[in-house]
């Protein structure tokens, strides 16, 4: 039964009853004061509303720091919270705002991705959707997120607007992994604009100068890469950045940090001529003594940094990449080995049961299939 507790009646407490004992509010139930040796406390104690009928217990604070008044007010707002299902001993996890979570990305996957890649989520995140960047993510409702998609449409274009989002939908997810968001408001809210493929396979025309323009220029160490990335579909960092370590003497490249990773580390065989063509690179730079195929004296790495268009070569390097899987189709290379040669992940469940590594005489004549394809627009 509880007792008619007043102020003054807290104050003597102590006074009027031994340690160990415990004096219940009658005005609010489960409030009682906890009597000790030197100091007595209010403690709260009540069930939680979360299917696990528990009891928690909750102190207050001491009877000469809080007075009754507020360790009513106290008990109340913890009663509602324990009806609500919320343990108030648990301590509230601060959500992230799309700036913590993406820097906290960045610094757990960044490892995995190429700088390039770090760079376009940083441009992204921090420039594109710089109006949000300081929002708690689970305060992004839809609304906010398909507004921004079309201001960006406007302002950026249709494919800007969509990687801006893809760049959202990413972190937003790694944060979901250790936070209680809501479902994703990108996935939920914004149709993505209409992508058209770029065509950007060259023809046999395109090849023919494309070839003319290789050989007329200057910088051989430059010409060799663009044409390994021609010949192989390899992506600029991965031909910009060959060691001749990673090279064999079957002539079978290793490419142990391309796109995904070291995880996605794979051993491509070169053609003849790609092979002849980078010896006479070797010969040219060996007065260099660098590891590099395509060394440079100028770049921090050591190897070329950039490839990208200019009036002597007016083709980007992605572009290589489109002309080689095009050609390899035409080249009569099934669609399969293409996958192979690109690295790219193959679709369904049997391709878990193929071990790449056996498979470096099939995919050498593929290769040597797509080369003479492309070679042949070269002329004389």
């Amino acid at each position: 039964m509880g007792t008619k507790l007043t102020q003054g009646t807290v104050n003597k407490i102590a006074e009027e009853h031994e340690a160990g004992q415990q004096v219940y509010d009658a005005d609010v139930s489960g409030l009682r004061i906890v009597v000790g040796s030197k100091s007595s406390s209010f403690k709260l104690v009540g069930r939680i509303n979360d299917g696990s009928n528990r009891y928690v217990s909750i102190i207050i604070g001491r009877t000469d720091e809080v007075s009754l008044k507020t360790a009513r007010e106290k008990a109340a707002e913890l009663k509602l919270a324990l009806r609500r299902g919320e343990d108030p001993r648990t301590a509230k996890r601060t959500v992230p705002s799309l700036r913590s979570a993406w820097e906290r990305y960045r610094e757990t996957r960044g490892a995995e991705l190429q700088p390039s890649t770090v760079a376009w989520y940083e441009e992204k995140v921090v420039g594109v959707l710089r109006s949000i960047l300081d929002i708690p993510l689970d305060k992004l409702d839809r609304e906010t997120v398909r507004a921004l998609h079309e201001k960006i449409t406007k302002k950026n274009g249709p494919y800007g607007a969509n990687g801006a989002m893809r760049a959202l939908k990413a972190v937003y997810n790694d944060a979901a992994r250790t936070q209680d968001l809501p479902p994703n408001p990108v996935s939920r809210a914004v149709r993505m604009n209409k992508e058209a493929p770029r065509k950007w396979a060259l023809d046999a025309a395109g090849l023919a100068v494309a070839w003319r323009c290789l050989d007329a220029m200057e910088d051989h160490s430059r010409a060799a890469c663009w044409t390994v990335m021609l010949l192989t579909g390899l992506r600029s960092h991965d031909a910009r950045s060959m060691r001749w370590e990673h090279l064999d003497a079957d002539g079978v490249l290793t490419v142990p940090s391309p796109k995904g990773g070291v995880d996605r580390a794979f051993r491509l065989p070169l053609p003849r001529h790609l092979l002849q063509v980078l010896e006479r690179v070797r010969q040219e730079t060996a007065p260099l003594e660098s590891p590099f195929v395509f060394p440079s004296i100028t770049s921090k790495s050591g190897h070329i940094e950039e490839m990208r268009r200019t009036a002597e070569f007016p083709h980007a390097p992605h572009q290589m990449r489109h002309t080689y899987r095009t050609w390899s189709l035409e080249a009569g290379v099934d669609m399969q080995t293409v996958t192979l040669l690109m690295n790219h992940r193959p679709a369904g469940v049997t391709w878990g049961y193929v071990t790449r590594a056996h498979l470096l005489g099939h995919m050498r004549e593929a290769q040597e299939k797509v080369c003479a394809a492309l070679v042949k627009h070269r002329g004389g």
